[in-house]
This record gives C-alpha cells, sequence and structure tokens, in this order.
C-alpha cells in the first residue's frame, strides 16, 4: 500500500517522497482514511511511529484555505516547531501555518495572525492567551487535533484544553493521539464528539519499541554507579545517546562529573527545566546536529522532545513509574530503526525494574562488566 491508495493527491506524494517518505506507516494507513472520510479519532499510538503525518496529510487534504481552519494543541514549544516543520517540508504554497507559544514575542504571533494563517500549531497556554485577546478567533476551526495528549494531561494542561474546546462552536473534526489513555481523556473525546468517534489501539501489543535492545546492570553500592556508567560508555561508544535521571541536582551533577572525567571524549549537554527557551532551543539544536552526543535529562525536561538517529538511551537512575521508562526508551529505536536501552539498577531499585517488567511483560536482560560470571545476577539476593 503507498500514499495514493489512502487518498493523498500527488504533488504531497511527490513532497514525501523528496523527503524518503515512501511507504505509510500503520498508524498512517489506519488513520488517514478515516480522517478523510470526516470520522472523529482517538488513537492510541507511541511516539516516534509517524503519527503527525497521519493528521497532517488528510487536514491537508480537506482544506478550503481560510484562517484558522486547523487548531492543533501540543504540550511544548518543541513539538509544536517539529510539526510545523512537517507541514513546511510538504512546500505547498498555499498552506499558511504557525506555531504559538510563550516565550517569545506575542506581537510577531499576533502579527501573523493578522496576515492569514491555515494551520495553526501551539500550546494552550499562549493559546488562551491570544485568544482572551481577541487577536485569535476560532470562528473557522473545521479541525481540532490534541497531539501527545497524555503529556498534555501529565503537564497539567487539562484545565486548558477544555477551555478552549468549549470556546469553539463550529461543528468541527477532532482527533486526539496518545501513547495512554485514561479515563478523563476518553470522557473529553466523547463529549465532544457526542460518542460518535472511530478507536484505533496501535500500541495495545507493543508498549516497547521491539527493534530496542534493552538491558540493565545491577549497581552494588550507589558509590560504584558512575564508575560503573563510564565503563558502560567505553564499551557502547554511543554517537547520539540521551541520559536520563530522576531530578534536576542529579543532571546537575553528573553533567559536571562527565565534563572533569578524562577517561572518555564525549560532548555533554543538560536541558533542565531551569533553562530559558533561549538555552534550550541552543542545547537542543547542538544536539540535533550532535555537537553534543550525550545529553542529560529529566523526565520533565525531555517532554515533548522528537529527534531522530538516537543511538542509545541510558536510564542512569532507574524510573520510579514504569510508564516514564516506556517513554524515555521510546526516544530511541523510531521509524523501524534500531537501538539500545540501559539501565543502571542498584540492588535496592531492583522492585522498580520488576514492575518495569511487569508492564511490559518482557524481561529485561542482564549484562555484565565481566566475563566470566558465576552467580545469578538477575536476582541480586540470590
Amino acid at each position: 500500500m503507498n500514499f495514493e491508495d489512502l487518498g493523498i493527491n500527488e504533488k504531497n506524494v511527490v513532497a514525501l517522497k523528496r523527503n524518503n517518505i515512501i511507504y505509510p506507516t500503520p498508524v498512517q494507513k489506519e488513520a488517514i482514511p478515516l480522517i478523510i472520510e470526516g470520522h472523529h479519532l482517538m488513537t492510541q499510538s507511541k511516539t516516534g511511529t509517524g503519527k503527525t503525518l497521519a493528521y497532517i496529510l488528510p487536514i491537508i487534504e480537506q482544506l478550503k484555505y481560510v484562517n484558522n481552519e486547523a487548531l492543533i494543541l501540543v504540550p511544548t514549544r518543541e513539538l509544536a516547531k517539529q510539526i510545523n516543520s512537517v507541514i513546511k517540508d510538504l512546500r505547498n504554497p498555499r498552506i499558511k501555518s504557525m506555531t504559538i507559544y510563550g516565550g517569545v514575542s506575542i506581537n510577531d504571533q499576533i502579527q501573523k495572525l493578522k496576515n492569514g494563517v491555515n494551520i495553526i500549531v501551539g500550546t494552550p497556554g499562549r493559546v488562551i492567551d491570544l485568544y482572551k485577546r481577541k487577536e485569535l478567533s476560532f470562528r473557522n476551526v473545521r479541525f481540532v487535533v490534541l497531539d501527545e495528549g497524555d503529556r498534555l494531561w501529565d503537564m497539567g494542561f487539562a484545565p486548558d484544553v477544555k477551555y478552549i474546546l468549549s470556546k469553539v462552536q463550529t461543528e468541527y473534526q477532532f482527533m486526539l493521539f496518545s501513547a495512554t489513555l485514561d479515563s478523563d481523556m476518553r470522557k473529553l473525546v466523547q463529549k465532544y464528539t457526542k460518542n460518535k468517534f472511530e478507536f484505533l489501539n496501535l500500541s495495545r501489543d507493543s508498549l516497547t519499541v521491539g527493534n530496542t535492545t534493552q538491558v540493565y546492570y545491577l549497581v552494588e553500592r550507589f558509590e560504584e554507579k558512575f564508575k560503573t556508567f563510564t565503563q558502560v560508555l567505553k564499551i557502547e561508544r554511543p554517537n547520539h545517546a540521551l541520559v536520563f535521571v530522576n531530578t534536576k541536582k542529579t543532571a546537575t551533577w553528573l553533567e559536571k562529573r562527565l565534563k572533569s572525567y578524562k577517561g572518555t571524549n564525549f560532548r555533554v549537554g543538560i536541558i533542565s527545566g531551569d533553562l530559558s527557551q533561549f538555552q534550550r532551543e541552543k542545547i537542543l539544536d547542538e544536539f540535533k546536529t550532535h555537537k553534543i552526543n550525550l545529553l542529560i535529562a529529566t523526565d520533565v525536561a525531555a517532554r515533548g522532545l522528537d529527534i531522530d538517529n538516537i543511538s542509545h538511551v541510558f536510564n542512569y537512575d532507574v524510573p520510579k513509574f514504569p510508564d516514564n521508562y516506556v517513554h524515555r526508551i521510546g526516544r530511541t529505536s523510531r521509524m523501524s530503526k534500531k537501538g539500545v536501552a540501559i539501565t543502571l539498577c542498584l540492588k535496592d531499585e531492583y522492585e522498580y525494574l520488576c514492575n518495569i517488567e511487569g508492564l511490559i511483560d518482557k524481561e529485561i536482560k542482564l549484562r555484565t562488566l565481566y566475563k566470566k560470571e558465576k552467580k545469578n545476577y538477575h536476582n541480586p539476593f540470590y
């Protein structure tokens, strides 16, 4: 099956080929025809499966090219920019799209709105701000998309999303894409579609990416953790890696230790909630262009990151919540590429590792730094 079979026009197919996109992913195969047919959609699908094009392409197929026709709500600035870049990559001169988020000049955004746009990709707070200033109108909205719904909820945007939806009075087509779905999200979809929607579940059988090699190293004592990590780095020699920690304090400490450590030559960076938007975008750009090849992040700071070609994800700290593990390792093995997820597990954290294995219904394999190993270390209390 190709994109023409799904109802995508020739110009967009040519644009996709220019970006080396030939065949649709599973979520695109399922979602595109339904959206073109006008169905409301609630879709459960992991990050990195091609869901952005799954809704962008059918929206573009139906555009009437009027102002503020499509509204896409996202949890982070980074995701807004990434979605807008996907739209720009299609190189359709008729489409006017823009991002709306905080931390940048609101006057520039007001001017762009006055010049006219068809597709708005924005974070809820700034969208509400512009609406209350009467600079953003919902009179022509025909499509509303909530992308990464679970993160919109995790980051506390649920009240803002509900406020925005209550102000859109047109008969619009509603789409929700999320890696996980809680009861509140389901009720919201039921309410704003009058319980008439299609439900696609493309992640029920694959909470973790099949192409990801998942292993862990058991660390006897906390004092040995950093040394173990540097030894693992020397073995793996990652060319583009994310390192997850549980707290900002650990992130700052680890960055300083790695930069002062003489045993490796990694270019280390950190992404933290304390950074300004300018600093954050600078760090992300340096990571994407490999000026930084080892990026340290907390779960909150990494929300919405969508970066290709990450070879390794390291869990320097075991996540306390199993769902966070799934989100973390989903950063590698994107779009059918292979990747490695490595976790450092202290003995007293082994219970957390077992909880993760229970969620993903898969054993995370033990690796050791030594070839000869007599003990059965999968059970640390052996």
